[in-house]
Order: C-alpha cells, then structure tokens, then sequence
C-alpha cells in the first residue's frame, strides 16, 4: 500500500466515524438495518461489472466500490462500538485467512499445505478455528 493510499484510508474511516456520530441518519443504524443497503451496493457492484464489460467504462464500478467499501467500513465501527470486533480485526483476518488459503505464493517451504486443493485447506482452516474456539471456552 502506498503512503497515499494509506492516508486516504485512514482518512475515509474518519469520515465514516464522524458521519456515525453526527449524522442523524448513520447514527441509528445497526447491522441489521443496513442490510439492504449492503444488498443494495453488491448488487450495484455487479452492474458496475457488467457495464464495464459493455462499455469499457470503470468510472461507475470504481464509484460502487466505493459505496460497498463504505458498507464494509460503517459495519467495522458499529461492531466496535458494540465491542465485537474493529476494522482491523477485518482486515488483519482476511489477511491471515489468503495468506492461509495460498500456501503456494505464502508458505511454499510448506510442501504439504501446498499440495493441498482450495477445498480441503477451506477444511482445514474450519477445524483449526473450531479447535481455537474450544480453546478459548472456560
């Protein structure tokens, strides 16, 4: 990630912040209320694709990615005010969870991850965090 883009993230977290605390619409909302939105920004997402394919314009696409990372990012907060989990458990486990699903790019020296197909390392990474589950119970 370039420094800029680093800043302009960190910069759109703090609108979506300040939007949650002064907006009075993004104030109330919850996970569930924001569900149609959610669908709402995918299914955009995924007209923004198609007219890409149609037209070779990538303006619309960029502009619902936008709209859906803003999704993603209003969620994050709300769950941390909720005190579930922050953007940065997002992030940092959609990290761990490619770089476990790819050992072939990540873990090469890992001859036996490697050799292991999409599906059974899907498998393996279920077991391992029922495993850490169990673990955590008193």
């Amino acid at each position: 990630m370039t420094e800029k883009t680093q800043k302009s993230f960190e910069s759109f977290v703090k609108v979506v912040e300040t939007l949650r605390r002064e907006c009075p619409w993004d104030k109330v909302q919850t996970h569930e209320s924001l569900k149609s939105c959610l669908c709402s920004e995918t299914e955009e997402v995924l007209e923004g694709i198609d007219r890409l394919a149609a037209e070779g314009e990538g303006d619309n696409l960029c502009e619902e990615l936008g709209d859906l990372l803003m999704q993603v990012v209003l969620h994050s907060v709300i769950a941390e005010e909720e005190g579930l989990f922050t953007l940065d458990d997002v992030i940092d486990g959609i990290s761990e969870k490619m770089r476990f699903r790819h050992p072939k790019i990540f873990s090469p020296e890992d001859e036996e991850a490697a050799g292991l197909t999409w599906e059974q390392l899907k498998k393996r990474e279920k077991e391992r965090k029922g495993k850490w589950k169990n673990a955590e119970k008193p």
